[in-house]
């Protein structure tokens, strides 16, 4: 009887503490959520034609690949194209071909929304189809119904143009665009289109963000350019230097991001990783020019695609950012050099296709340093468009190597898994997963390589010391690198770190706004902090172990 009452007095602080609602229409899915497999264009241009391939060598130990090839004056045998890709490590697992008219690779854009919406009967997939008529390529604009009509899936039309990569959403009730889709549609009110985005997308708002005018990229503007949703409530933005024209835009849309409020009711985590630049070591000034990012990347189930340019110290950096912050998805980068000249990364030639069913585990995740309670509690919801049959908490304390696996409570409308017995210098890492009569999915989607990490504060700070935006500090935790950032760091500034206890460990120059360290610290809680001529910041740093 006092485990049943625990566990129902817990219900009820989770249910009212973190925001946790009943959910019974969703039908839009994330990209980072479970997919069956993604779409690619054969392009028939030899400079491009191995970055396709290097895509689908490493989609394809993680979904499905479909090519789409032109069935027109090429060639319908897709011999050819199956002998090149086979050349370049590709294999005859998970690649399918569909015969579509396209004009352009960049299916991203035009290609088909998939959600999942009941016409009759249980949830199903079906297309949702954009405008993309004013670029005259009325082959590429058909696409999504061409797709449609080779899958046999029902077909709407969304009533606005606007292209998939200016599209992006949370998975939970968020959608996020740039401003241009208000010039794309002169006849509607931005109140107008932020509606009809709303009603056929299933969202609870939609956020225009400005856009990046002197960036490169051409006239698009896409906010996939400069920002990713890596989970329910994780956004990678990118950093530029100072002196750029668009310097002041971004910072205000990372100003905008961090001041909404995400499904659960807390403020989204914002990750900032540098945009690199051009060759020749300078970055875009104007709208034509190339625009560089490493946010343009693609996530497929545990893996994830990053652009690279051939430039080995921003390359790293970028992997490493993506390392720390999807802890245990296999991240791969392509080349996308001969792409972002064109206007365009990874991203944009890519689309991804959400699972025949729809599964879903909505947990807010609990990381880096906690309160200490010896039974831990771990709330979440599921959905699903058949019966979900059991959720179970996988979990292993500090140097176990298996997990423990505990049932999942299926009450409502908050489920509950408990970890029990913790000790107040226990390090946890945990998974969840749930299976239904349709699928088994786990969250995060890289489980069992990677889980969501916390330990116990031994020394009882509960907050961060951050003065204003003086110091921000990222990874955090981490094991042995960090990026620091924030507008006292500049030249002349002295960077400190002392271990809890006060003892100091570690101390270097800052070398301008943004800068890295490498450092040789055991596990446990610090304070780094910056003194310079523009203030004093400082903030709590976690070293998780190895």
């Amino acid at each position: 009887m006092k485990k049943i009452s625990k566990l129902g007095f817990l219900l009820f602080l989770f249910a009212i503490s973190t925001g946790l609602q009943a959910q019974f229409a969703i039908t839009n899915p994330a990209e980072f959520e479970k997919n069956e497999g993604v779409l690619l264009v054969w392009d028939y241009a030899p400079s491009r034609d191995s970055i396709t391939a290097n895509i689908a060598r490493i989609t394809q130990t993680a979904g499905l690949v479909w090519i789409v090839y032109y069935p027109g004056a090429a060639p319908a045998d897709t011999s050819q194209i199956r002998n090149y890709l086979y050349s370049k490590g590709v294999s005859p697992l998970n690649l399918s071909f569909i015969p579509g008219w396209t004009e352009t690779l960049w299916i991203r854009d035009y290609g088909p929304f998939t959600a999942y919406a009941s016409f009759g009967g249980g949830l199903q997939r079906y297309v949702i189809d954009a405008g993309y008529s004013q670029y005259n390529r009325p082959k590429d604009d058909s696409v999504p119904a061409q797709l449609a009509n080779y899958w046999n899936l029902p077909l709407q039309t969304l009533g606005l143009e606007v292209e998939g990569g200016n599209l992006i959403f949370d998975g939970l009730g968020r959608g996020f665009g740039s401003k241009r889709i208000w010039a794309q549609n002169p006849d509607l009110t931005p109140t107008q289109i932020s509606s009809l985005l709303c009603e056929k997308f299933n969202l609870g708002d939609f956020i225009f963000l400005d856009n990046l005018n002197f960036s490169g990229g051409g006239i698009w503007k896409h906010v996939d350019m400069f920002m990713k949703v890596i989970d329910y409530e994780t956004i990678m933005v990118s950093s530029y230097p100072e002196h750029l024209p668009d310097y002041a835009v971004i910072e205000a849309n990372v100003g905008l991001l961090a001041n909404l409020s995400n499904y659960f009711g807390k403020p989204y985590n914002i990750i900032r990783i540098p945009a690199p630049p051009k060759a020749n070591g300078s970055w875009a000034t104007t709208e034509n020019d190339e625009m560089r990012t490493y946010t343009n990347a693609f996530i497929i189930n545990n893996t994830v695609i990053v652009p690279s340019y051939n430039l080995p110290e921003w390359d790293l950096q970028a992997k490493s950012i993506y390392e720390h912050a999807m802890p245990g998805y296999r991240i791969e980068m392509v080349d996308a050099q001969m792409l972002t000249i064109l206007g365009g990364a990874i991203h944009c030639v890519t689309k991804e296709v959400p699972s025949p069913h729809f599964n879903r585990i909505i947990h807010s995740k609990i990381t880096g340093v906690q309160p200490y309670n010896d039974v831990f509690v771990v709330p979440c919801q599921s959905a699903s468009d058949t019966l979900v049959e059991q959720m179970w908490l996988y979990y292993k304390v500090n140097q176990q190597t298996q997990y423990n696996k505990v049932p999942v409570q299926l009450i409502c409308p908050v489920h509950l898994g408990l970890i029990e017995n913790l000790q107040p210098n226990d390090t946890v890492q945990y998974y969840l997963e749930l299976v239904s009569s349709t699928d088994t999915i786990t969250y995060p989607g890289a489980a069992p390589d990677g889980g969501f990490t916390f330990w116990f504060d031994p020394v009882g700070i509960q907050e961060p010391l951050n003065e204003a935006d003086g110091l921000s500090v990222f990874p955090n935790p981490a094991k042995s690198m960090v990026v620091l950032s924030g507008s006292n760091m500049i030249e002349g500034g002295k960077v400190r770190i002392h271990s809890a206890s006060g003892l100091l460990v570690n101390e270097c120059n800052a070398s301008g706004e943004q800068m890295i360290l490498s450092l040789d610290l055991q596990p446990g809680v610090y304070i780094i902090s910056i003194n310079s001529p523009h203030g004093n910041s400082a903030t709590k740093l976690v070293i998780e172990k190895q």
